[in-house]
């Protein structure tokens, strides 16, 4: 994860693999964050972004960042971010921060897992992020599978062009 002058400050590590070797009861695969972590993943946002993608997973805004091309097709902008939350409870206030410093900021696009938290969680932020600036457009994207990183193995790549310029909308900015 990156700071604000695009430096390394912290790690993200995750297993892939169930060790069952250690005990009678399975070790699931797991998430490891450094102590007292900090930064962002995949680094701040440019400051001309228009459009930002909040992902529930780091693993699921590197999915999205190997498709970058079909991202801004989808999103009708060149000028499209992508930000991991570190799950539903991970819209931090460096995260906060970073967002509220986009002057040419017009929607976010929330990304989160298909479960019960990851839609609970979308609606809890995109109220958040609305009450603060109420010039913001917030909306979802309705995956197919669970999460990015599932539908992008299960489907082609170019389902999320489709899936991004169906996304529902959420809070819509007043037309001045």
């Amino acid at each position: 994860m990156k700071n604000k002058s695009g430096e390394i400050v912290s790690f993200y590590f995750r297993s892939i693999v169930n060790d069952a070797s250690t005990s009678s009861t399975q070790v699931q695969a797991k998430h490891f964050y450094l102590k007292n972590r900090s930064g962002i993943y995949p680094g701040y946002p440019k400051k001309e972004t228009k459009k930002l993608i909040l992902t529930e997973a780091i693993i699921d805004a590197a999915s999205l960042l190997q498709i970058k091309n079909i991202v801004r097709k989808g999103c009708h902008t060149e000028l499209v971010e992508v930000i991991a939350c570190f799950g539903t409870n991970g819209l931090n206030g460096e995260i906060l921060n970073a967002i509220k410093e986009l002057p040419e900021l017009e929607e976010i696009i929330f990304c989160f897992d298909q479960d019960k938290a990851g839609k609970e969680a979308t609606k809890k932020y995109a109220k958040l992020l609305s009450t603060d600036n109420q010039q913001l457009t917030t909306s979802f994207v309705e995956l197919p599978n669970n999460d990015i990183n599932e539908t992008l193995q299960l489907h082609s790549e170019e389902i999320f062009t489709k899936l991004l310029q169906e996304r529902k909308f959420l809070f819509q900015m007043e037309k001045k």
